[in-house]
């Protein structure tokens, strides 16, 4: 199961990615000795890899016994030892003896968000829910 962002959120960035690119050349077209001017199309890049990458892996992937949060450092829990869901207003706190994952709601598409919550509802039996 891929839980994704919202279509909103990687829209956005893949056009502010191509705005500051368009920023950046065009700075570059008027003074080429500006380091700023490379830096704008260099910050563009990043922040269009960023949608590129956000679109292509999603949030979090939930596949066999691994629940992963994709970001710069992909962490990675098995579902087998979670102990503890630990629901906030904008966020979940899954726990781990060993680790924690903080999962951000605001990340998450709408009718992904429902999903994850009847996963969490399904591992709810076994779990301390708070």
């Amino acid at each position: 199961m891929k839980v994704r962002y919202p279509k909103s959120r990687v829209k956005n960035n893949f056009i502010y990615g191509l705005l500051m690119i368009a920023v950046g050349l065009f700075a570059i077209y008027i003074n080429r000795e500006s380091l700023f001017s490379y830096l704008w199309v260099f910050i563009g890049m990043l922040q269009t890899g960023t949608a590129y990458y956000q679109k292509r892996k999603q949030y979090l992937t939930i596949e066999g016994n691994h629940l992963i949060k994709h970001s710069f450092i992909p962490k990675s829990i098995q579902i087998s030892e979670i102990t503890r869901i630990r629901k906030f207003v904008d966020s979940y706190r899954i726990e781990t003896t060993g680790q924690s994952l903080l999962i951000e709601k605001s990340f998450i598409e709408e009718d992904s968000l429902q999903e994850l919550n009847h996963f969490f509802e399904s591992l709810s039996p076994r779990l301390a829910t708070s």
